[in-house]
Order: C-alpha cells, then sequence, then structure tokens
C-alpha cells in the first residue's frame, strides 16, 4: 500500500503531473482556466504507479466540485442507516434561524 502523502511529494509524482498538466495542454478540462491546476485521481488503482488515463487536470475549484460530488455520490450509496442519521439531525435542529428573515 503507498502512502498517498509520501507519494505527493516524490519526484515520481511530480513527473505523473507534469506528464498530465502537458498532456491537457495546461487547462482545465472542465473550464478555460489556466492557474491553479490539479491533478484530481480518477482512479487510486494504479496510485503510485499512475498511467495515462488515471489522472484528470481540473483548476482548484472545479476539483472542489468534482470532489463534493463524487464524496456526495459515494455516501448517497450508503444503507439506509446512514440517511436516518443524517435526516434526524437535519429535524432536531434547521441550520439558520427562519425568523430572523435572512438566509
Amino acid at each position: 500500500m503507498v502512502d498517498y502523502q509520501k507519494h505527493l511529494r516524490s519526484a515520481a509524482w511530480r513527473e505523473n503531473r507534469r506528464r498530465a498538466l502537458a498532456a491537457a495542454g495546461h487547462r482545465c478540462l472542465l473550464c478555460p482556466a489556466t492557474e491553479e491546476l490539479e491533478a484530481h485521481h480518477r482512479t487510486y488503482e494504479n496510485l503510485g504507479n499512475e498511467r495515462e488515463g488515471d489522472l484528470t487536470v481540473l483548476c482548484r475549484e472545479c476539483h472542489e466540485v468534482v470532489t463534493s460530488m463524487l464524496r456526495a455520490r459515494k455516501y448517497a450509496n450508503k444503507p439506509a442507516s446512514y440517511a436516518d442519521i443524517v435526516r434526524s439531525i437535519a429535524e432536531a435542529a434547521p441550520l439558520f434561524d427562519p425568523s430572523d428573515g435572512e438566509v
């Protein structure tokens, strides 16, 4: 098993990231951004030995959106007990005070 944080500091990771950026034309795959680019792992199966297609270049903002969406999808597929816990917390206390007029 590869230590993820250690791998991200390695020369191999820097080279894999460089190749992914070059292949993407130094642009985010989802928007026209050319700054704050990150390499998103599409799979962790080859972690430490990433292959072509394992990484997708995204700007920081798009990377956060994609990661959030993937996490939401992952947890949406959990057994009903997880949803019941979240529902019970939401029912216990509102996320904002509806009487103050601000959202």
